[in-house]
């Protein structure tokens, strides 16, 4: 008997529509499921219903930004071991730091590297199959 594989759930937390709209696509390529939210407010909202793997989020966000995010999604039992992945502009040793400090599991800086990214997912993704054997 085959194990059906479990799709990867992201959730993409991004104000700018048009990177949103070229993510999802590759998301879909890559074989994942995906949501959205354009704010942080609606992100965390998005995260309790959709209960995604994954949250990818900017930092510089409106409403709550990404460390506030990162902050609620770790205090909430429901979703605190979510992986969490910073994707900003701001690519410094403390934004770094900061990101690290908020919960936030990887820092990646725009422009984003796809392979890295899809790297880091396919891990995510191998572990989380691990452990519904």
């Amino acid at each position: 008997m085959e194990l059906q594989k479990r799709r990867l759930k992201i959730l993409l937390i991004e104000d700018n529509r048009d990177f949103v709209f070229i993510m999802e696509e590759v998301f879909e390529q890559w074989g994942y499921e995906t949501s959205v939210a354009y704010n942080g407010s609606d992100g965390i909202k998005v995260a309790k219903e959709k209960k995604p793997d994954v949250i990818i989020c900017d930092i510089g966000l409106p409403v709550m930004n990404g460390f506030e995010v990162a902050g609620c999604i770790k205090e909430d039992f429901e979703l605190k071991d979510i992986y969490l992945i910073a994707l900003t502009g701001y690519a410094g040793q403390r934004d770094m730091d900061l990101c690290r400090e908020s919960g936030f599991n990887r820092h990646l800086a725009k422009p984003i590297d796809l392979n890295l990214l899809f790297n880091i997912l396919s891990e995510i993704n191998t572990n989380r199959q691990q452990e519904f054997i």
